[in-house]
């Protein structure tokens, strides 16, 4: 299985523990404010201001709390001047990396990505440098327990998504990155429960891991990055056998 959906699956065990130490909280409103500044304050014409929105109240997020980022979106409010920034570079193994951040300081976010990948056996790379490594693609999340694999292709095959991904927790479909939303919303009309939308980076080829020692190295680094503040998403183009993962 691609490492991106292994990263995706150890993640999902994540979740719990990213809301109680509240980073959780911090990423959906920088998104939440980024989407406003991008699309407007109306989510009714702001696809991406409305998934953040639901994704915010799924976390149980206080609607005060949404209010005020909607708001620094606006400018209404002061604050951070959060911008998107895409960084590549390598990890053990030579495994591809993309990393998605919001940051309100480029600087300091590129001093921390840098020490963060230099630590564990990895290097920043210029502009470029993997991106062709990787595809634009939007992304939705289903739980696995909550409708079965025959369904899915069916309801998502019919709402225009482009592939389906049957992961341990969860399905991942796979959708044009200018259709993501349509596809969403069909798919809840369909009474598909989605837990995840968003628009990432697929790899196109990828990096067999077969070495222990590399697999732990690799994943230590996914985990330290995910970790920073400022990074929303780290996607990475390795194979990693089950068994191996099952070990770590």
């Amino acid at each position: 299985m691609a490492g991106h959906s292994h990263w995706a699956q150890i993640k999902h065990k994540k979740a719990k523990a990213d809301a109680q130490r509240g980073k959780l909280f911090n990423k959906l409103i920088r998104e939440i404010t980024v989407a406003v500044r991008q699309g407007g304050p109306n989510p009714e014409t702001n696809p991406r201001l409305r998934n953040a929105i639901e994704n915010a109240k799924k976390a149980n997020m206080p609607m005060e709390t949404i209010e005020r980022a909607i708001k620094k979106g606006t400018g209404e409010l002061g604050g951070e001047n959060y911008e998107e920034v895409i960084y590549e570079g390598y990890g053990p193994g030579g495994v591809a990396l993309m990393i998605l951040a919001t940051t309100d300081n480029r600087n300091r976010t590129t001093s921390e990505i840098r020490h963060v990948l230099s630590k564990h056996g990895g290097n920043l790379g210029s502009s470029g440098c993997v991106s062709f490594l990787f595809d634009r693609v939007g992304l939705i999340e289903v739980p696995k327990d909550s409708i079965s694999e025959d369904e899915l292709y069916e309801k998502a095959l019919e709402a225009g998504a482009e592939d389906i991904l049957v992961g341990n927790v969860a399905y991942t479909i796979y959708t044009l990155p200018e259709e993501l939303y349509q596809v969403k919303e069909k798919l809840q009309s369909f009474g598909v429960q989605v837990e995840k939308a968003e628009i990432t980076y697929k790899p196109n080829s990828t990096v067999s891991i077969t070495d222990p020692e590399t697999a732990k190295k690799l994943l230590k680094l996914l985990d330290a990055l995910d970790e920073l503040e400022d990074v929303k998403e780290v996607i990475a183009n390795f194979d990693m056998a089950e068994e191996l993962l099952a070990g770590i």
